[in-house]
């Protein structure tokens, strides 16, 4: 930001800062008037987290994709129609039958996500389940509830079996979810199951089911869901360890092992960390396979190790009766199977959460921060660049921050905020850098070359070194018109501007041709210098082709001024006016340049004794020659513009004394000299800009 003018210099970075601030702003403004509108966007994208993750290891074995701890019983349809089960509802001896199976095959724990909250028409049917419940002795059965209204929360429901429930020290503030109403098992099998436990499942507003309320609270304690239940027991829990801190944590403590943190939203949900596709991570056994195995090998001798110490999910698969909801990653997903991707998440303390508002707020002002550095440092393109590498990153670690730390970070507001910043910023940009730029440019660009013109476009950086006053070796240039104040004296004004305007033109065209740099008009005097345009170092060599090189494009120049003296002539006697001719003299040497004026005029210049002994040579030239120092004469001559036969001459120029070894270049050889213009694309555009 060198080339940012002082005076302005805290005004851009407060604007360019500013932006930032809106950029930010803007989103969250946007959210707060129309959260349902952004809402469902973001959850889109937590669903793009899901679908590009590796997939979620679900046993200690890294072998092993299907998890040791927890496994499926389906009941499924070639069951019920290979072995005339029927239509459901079955038989609930059935279900003793199953639940019999498996605790004598040394199944853990067996959650049943079916609800028996009706007797059956035969007793029978639920005197075998109650009986078969009690001797398994870790049977969980789910109850429904209806979560209470916003106007129904303001008393607890009393819960039936206040053994179920959970007893735990409350802090924080948040909400822990309040119940209107519930529906339980059958009275004798909530006396004998281990556990109960809710499986309320809501969805989002688009339909999938990303969060679940792991606690909902009755008068005198919390009822867990059937996952959490399940977990407490099989992690032995310290009930007296529960601690809830509203909006925030559930926690707990294992009698051997450490403390275990569940992260919750302030609506007390959890989000579900879903281990992959149904069927992947987790051994379904269908009851049609179960019973194959019953009837091929009576006894269970083929398959009791296959449940043997593990935590077994019964649901109903059969067609039409098993309820499906859609996930992130899946639009038909069984419900039951939801129960096991719960307890392997709580089992393995695999949980994700959101974002701290810290970590919020960094997120959101990060990426643009980083914006606005590459704004004030760089150019539009370094903005655009910019953009797209932030935005990259931060796509990249949103999902590896995901991956690795299960930390779901805000992914619209910080896009959106950083899709608003490059906008804002290159306005903003454009109105104080670039709209300064081209100022410089415009005001340069009456007394540079175009050639220096384009280095301005390209690096705006050769500013600060274009005004800066430094010493260099440069070629100087006067010329004027011969008798002109006599001229003016017996002409009118319109007249005299005319023909400086047609003078002046076509010269200024000849010198920019050749890269000099036009300082200024002195009525009808030219003063120019040629070699600033190009870059300095390179050494000494490099310097020195740089000053031949330009020393020989002066006078070129003045060659070619003179012959277009020729053509203007012609023109002005073709109209009635007298002709003129002009003098030109030419010198080389170490002069001062840069902005040699004020900031209420910029003045860029050359100075120095060099400069004054140029405008001698001028002085003491004939008209339509040249008059040349010996330096300038033998940088041309070895660049081949002027032959090597060309005497020295000896001139009294005022102010300065006889000066020896000058060689003047009269009018005829002038004539016999050819020259050509070396930029003729540069000329033709200053041409078409004039005209």
């Amino acid at each position: 930001m060198r080339f940012v003018p002082r005076e302005w210099k805290w005004s851009y970075f407060s604007a360019i800062f500013a932006c930032g601030a809106i950029a930010i702003t803007l989103p969250l403004l946007l959210n707060f008037m129309q959260p349902a509108l952004l809402e469902p966007v973001e959850l889109w994208t937590v669903d793009l987290r899901f679908q590009h993750r590796p997939p979620l290891p679900v046993s200690d074995d890294p072998t092993q994709n299907q998890s040791g701890t927890v496994v499926a019983f389906d009941y499924d349809d070639r069951a019920a129609t290979a072995y005339g089960l029927g239509r459901w509802p079955w038989d609930r001896r059935i279900h003793a039958q199953v639940l019999d199976l498996l605790s004598k095959s040394g199944a853990r724990a067996v959650l049943v996500d079916l609800l028996f909250d009706h007797a059956a028409a035969n007793p029978a049917e639920d005197k075998a389940l109650v009986e078969a419940t009690q001797q398994a002795g870790m049977v969980f059965y789910p109850i429904a509830l209806r979560p209470a209204a916003e106007g129904e929360r303001g008393k607890l429901l009393p819960f039936p079996a206040p053994r179920h429930l959970l007893q735990a020290e409350v802090k924080g503030f948040g909400e822990i979810p309040a119940v209107a109403d519930i529906t339980l098992p059958l009275p004798d099998l909530v006396k004998s199951a281990r556990g109960l436990g809710h499986t309320q499942r809501t969805t989002d507003r688009d339909g999938v089911l990303r969060e679940v309320p792991l606690l909902y609270a009755f008068k005198g304690g919390f009822l867990p869901s059937l996952a959490l239940a399940a977990a407490l027991r099989q992690l032995d829990v310290d009930p007296a360890s529960v601690r809830i801190d509203r909006g925030r944590t559930i926690r707990f403590k294992p009698r051997k092992g450490e403390e275990v943190v569940i992260p919750i939203d302030k609506q007390g949900r959890t989000w579900i960390n879903y281990a992959g596709h149904w069927g992947e991570r987790f051994q379904h056994y269908p009851y049609s396979w179960i019973l194959d195995q019953l009837k091929s090998s009576p006894g269970q001798a083929s398959f009791p190790d296959r449940f043997k110490g593990k935590i077994v999910v019964v649901s109903n698969l059969t067609t039409g009766s098993g309820s499906r909801v859609a996930i992130p990653f899946e639009g038909d997903f069984p419900s039951g199977e939801i129960q096991l991707h719960l307890l392997n998440m709580l089992l393995r303390q695999q949980f994700l959460r959101e974002a701290t508002e810290f970590e919020s707020a960094l997120c959101l002002g990060a990426p643009v921060l980083l914006l606005t550095v590459a704004t004030l440092t760089g150019g539009p393109w370094l903005v655009l660049v910019g953009f797209v590498t932030i935005l990259g990153s931060y796509l990249l670690a949103l999902q590896q921050v995901f991956n690795k730390a299960g930390v779901i970070l805000p992914a619209l507001n910080p896009i959106l905020a950083l899709s608003f910043a490059p906008i804002l910023l290159l306005v903003t940009r454009y109105r104080f850098v670039d709209r300064e730029r081209e100022r410089f440019q415009s005001v340069l660009g009456g007394f540079l070359p175009p050639q220096t013109i384009k280095a301005i476009q390209e690096n705006p950086q050769t500013i600060p070194r274009l005004l800066a006053g430094r010493t260099r070796e440069l070629t100087i240039f006067f010329a004027d018109i011969k008798g002109f104040s006599s001229f003016c004296k017996r002409s009118d004004p319109l007249q005299i501007q005319r023909l400086l305007r047609d003078y002046l033109t076509a010269m200024t065209i000849i010198l920019r041709g050749y890269g000099g740099t036009l300082d200024k008009y002195m009525g009808d005097g030219i003063m120019a210098f040629f070699g600033d345009a190009e870059p300095e170092g390179g050494g000494e060599e490099a310097e020195e082709r740089r000053v031949a090189r330009n020393a020989a494009n002066a006078v070129r120049a003045g060659l070619a001024m003179q012959k277009k003296m020729t053509e203007l002539n012609l023109r002005w006697l073709s109209q009635g006016q007298e002709p003129h001719l002009i003098r030109i003299g030419i010198n080389s040497g170490f002069v001062t340049v840069g902005n040699l004026g004020t900031e209420f005029l910029w003045d860029y210049t050359v100075i120095g004794p060099e400069v004054n002994k140029a405008q001698r040579l001028e002085s003491a030239a004939e008209a339509g020659a040249l008059l040349l120092a010996r330096r300038t004469y033998a940088l041309a001559r070895n660049q081949g513009v002027l032959p090597d036969d060309l005497p020295p001459c000896t001139f009294a120029l005022k102010g300065i004394g006889e000066e020896t070894d000058l060689y003047a270049v009269p009018a005829e050889l002038v004539a016999q000299l050819a020259v050509s213009l070396p930029y003729q694309e540069e000329v033709e555009k200053v041409e078409s800009q004039i005209s």
